[in-house]
């Protein structure tokens, strides 16, 4: 196969896989949970008689929910990618064709980062927007917290393609790619700063950056007394942040790669 054959069938599947998304439920969904955050951010303050905070305040504040964001973003797009195929039977039609299986999990896993790159993109546009219109003014940092936002998202996606290529089914993909980011990691997050350890090698206590970047100077670790037990409040930095995320999204990248190749039609 020719170097420009492969790059053909690349865009031809990044292009269907576009265009499935598009066409489905899903980009819908997520819009309208972007609408609904974005809405309540910008009446709750007058409805709850409170000034709206300054430009660099409404942004992190905003900032600060993309985790979610990012969550619902890879579970919708990421964890039914690959698994779907093979559990609805898609994958005897595509598989057998003369398409190299690297060219199929490159384009599947380039059109779901295209999707969730324009979905946060999106996200941070209406906060930015919110903040000129009602500040008159925004932050050049959300510029780097858009940035971050979209590395850690990479790195979900990575680690929601290892799951999608081992499960059997998409719900058990579904369901296990938002139940390990929302509870399960954040969880041992939390018990482990209980003991006073720093939580670094756990990759959900790096979107802190996200927000903290706004802030002047940045966050430090800190102890906190919760009067039976103390806790650390734990700020990654930047490098921390990045570093940890390059240490996840690797490895699951070249095993979910390695576990596609290997998968046998059944």
């Amino acid at each position: 196969m020719s170097a420009a054959s492969g790059q053909k069938q690349l865009a031809t599947i990044i292009k269907y896989e576009m265009l499935k998304f598009l066409r489905g439920k899903k980009f819908f969904i997520i819009l309208a949970i972007i609408g609904i955050i974005s809405i309540a951010m910008a009446i709750i303050p007058p409805i709850a008689g409170n000034p709206y905070p300054n430009a660099k305040e409404f942004i992190e504040f905003f900032a600060n929910f993309v985790n979610i964001i990012i969550i619902i973003v890879v579970t919708l797009f990421g964890a039914d990618a690959i698994v779907y195929d093979f559990e609805k039977g898609t994958a005897f039609v595509l598989y057998p064709n003369p398409v190299r299986r690297r060219t199929i999990f490159a384009g599947k896993f380039i059109s779901s980062l295209i999707m969730s790159v324009a979905i946060i993109v999106i996200y941070y546009m209406i906060g930015i927007a919110l903040d000129v219109a009602i500040n008159g003014t925004v932050p050049f940092e959300v510029f780097y917290s858009l940035l971050l936002a979209i590395a850690y998202m990479a790195t979900l996606m990575s680690i929601t393609f290892l799951i999608s290529t081992t499960m059997r089914s998409t719900l058990s993909a579904s369901v296990l790619v938002f139940a390990l980011f929302f509870l399960v990691f954040p969880m041992m997050g939390s018990m482990i700063t209980i003991v006073g350890i720093e939580p670094w090698f756990i990759i959900t206590s790096m979107p802190m950056v996200i927000g903290d970047i706004f802030t002047t100077p940045f966050p430090q670790t800190i102890e906190q007394d919760m009067g039976a037990f103390k806790m650390l409040v734990y700020h990654p930095s930047v490098r921390m942040a990045l570093a940890t995320m390059v240490a996840y999204t690797v490895p699951a990248f070249a095993l979910a790669y390695r576990q596609f190749i290997k998968k046998e039609l059944q």
